[in-house]
């Protein structure tokens, strides 16, 4: 069966956007502004890519986002939250009247035929456990991790949110057609990052103990 090609706005940034992810914009060139206006007044999604060099374009895998929150501004610029809902993969791309990027896609979902063994599910859990332990060390950022998706596709999409990485190795995931690829790429990024991050937080100094205090070595 021939995939469906439909019409979408693009917003090429240096963000890559996953499902379920939210994504806060501010919106000020006059050409994505009236993109903008257009999807509000259509109640229509535009597609979030990964930008490139102008040579290149932009990545052809990307996610479809959600306008969610509007804030309009005197000036006319407008502070927008936008929610990703489903992957997509451009086809073609052309330019509007108003010089924004108009793209034909279609749905890039994710194929969970494979199922995952469910020791790689546990194993990408456990090390993205430790890997936000270890990242809250480093950052003093509280992350709350009581409990992960048990769901094989919400579990990948999760770590691949949760994870701090450089944006073409966030696209590599995006781009990850199968979940059971994307859990094993996962596990494998995971692996080397918690080496790295228990390196740095054994460099880091003890803290400064106040000597002001008593304390007795009893």
């Amino acid at each position: 069966m021939k995939a469906e090609v439909v019409e979408l706005p693009l917003f090429p940034l240096n963000v890559v956007l996953f499902p379920g992810q939210t994504l806060p914009l501010h919106i000020f060139e006059p050409r994505y502004r009236a993109m903008i206006q257009r999807c509000i007044e259509n109640d229509a999604p535009f597609g979030v890519l990964l930008a490139q060099d102008d040579d290149e374009g932009p990545h052809t895998i990307g996610t479809a986002a959600k306008i969610t929150q509007v804030e309009r501004l005197p000036d006319g610029r407008m502070n927008i939250l936008t929610v990703g809902t489903e992957r997509f993969e451009l086809r073609n791309v052309r330019l509007s009247e108003e010089q924004y990027l108009i793209g034909d896609v279609v749905a890039y979902p994710f194929k969970n035929d494979l199922e995952p063994p469910a020791q790689l599910q546990a194993e990408v859990a456990a090390r993205l456990q430790r890997y936000l332990k270890l990242l809250s060390k480093l950052t003093g950022i509280e992350f709350k991790t009581r409990q992960f998706p048990e769901d094989a596709t919400a579990l990948a999409v999760f770590a691949a949110i949760a994870m701090q990485l450089p944006l073409e190795d966030k696209q590599e995931l995006l781009a990850t057609e199968r979940v059971a690829d994307m859990l094993s790429l996962e596990a494998e990024i995971l692996e080397d990052e918690l080496f790295t991050l228990a390196i740095m937080a054994a460099a880091m100094p003890p803290p400064e103990t106040n000597s002001s205090i008593p304390f007795s070595v009893n």
